[in-house]
């Protein structure tokens, strides 16, 4: 979308202000960096395939595809998660159909990471899905392996099953899966989640 680009949810965690806003075009040379010099080790143990993941241009010419325009048909979605309003992260979100989604999400800054940040944005990332197209289902992918992220999510919403995906969303690796589902509904219960969470 021309000009500024929307904000969303934010939330104060201990390192900063954590927030969302639109991916904008000067925001993708830091993602293709994150991609293009974090190493084999690291890629390998996401599971990424680097096929899939193709060349710079190719990752360029998929970020300016999924840089919003306000088109309510359009199939990804980018949006930057910022602290204290400088980049540290991305999060994709790939529409199918409204009950068939798929969400990414990548500290691109390792600074941001381990600070909480992932956990205090999960409810307004899913309200933003919501809110700014016709989701009503969302499924996360995530290999059993990534403890961390699977630790977030453990907070929020159950693995729905554990399989062998052959053909899994992005530019993973076909391998095993965790499959949990999250709808427009939970919405308000992921809130008094997080709520409940701070007051521990």
């Amino acid at each position: 979308m021309s000009g500024t680009p929307e904000r969303y949810g934010s939330e104060a965690i201990p390192a900063g202000i954590a927030a969302f806003r639109d991916l904008a075009e000067d925001d993708i040379e830091a993602i293709v960096h994150y991609w293009y010099t974090s190493g084999d080790d690291y890629l390998a143990y996401l599971g990424i395939d680097k096929t899939r993941l193709g060349a710079p241009d190719d990752t360029i010419a998929r970020f300016r595809r999924a840089l919003r325009d306000g088109d309510p048909d359009q199939r990804s979605l980018a949006f930057a998660i910022t602290l204290d309003e400088r980049l540290v992260g991305y999060t994709l979100l790939n529409r199918y159909a409204p009950d068939n989604n798929f969400s990414h999400w990548h500290l691109i800054d390792p600074v941001a990471r381990r600070t909480g940040i992932s956990t205090a944005l999960y409810p307004h990332r899913i309200a933003m899905y919501c809110d700014v197209c016709d989701m009503t289902r969302l499924t996360h992918q995530t290999r059993p392996r990534n403890i961390g992220v699977n630790r977030m999510l453990d907070k929020f919403v159950p693995v729905a099953e554990t399989v062998w995906v052959d053909d899994p969303d992005g530019i993973a690796e076909p391998g095993e899966f965790n499959h949990r589902h999250v709808t427009r509904e939970d919405v308000p219960k992921l809130f008094k989640i997080l709520r409940n969470l701070g007051e521990r």
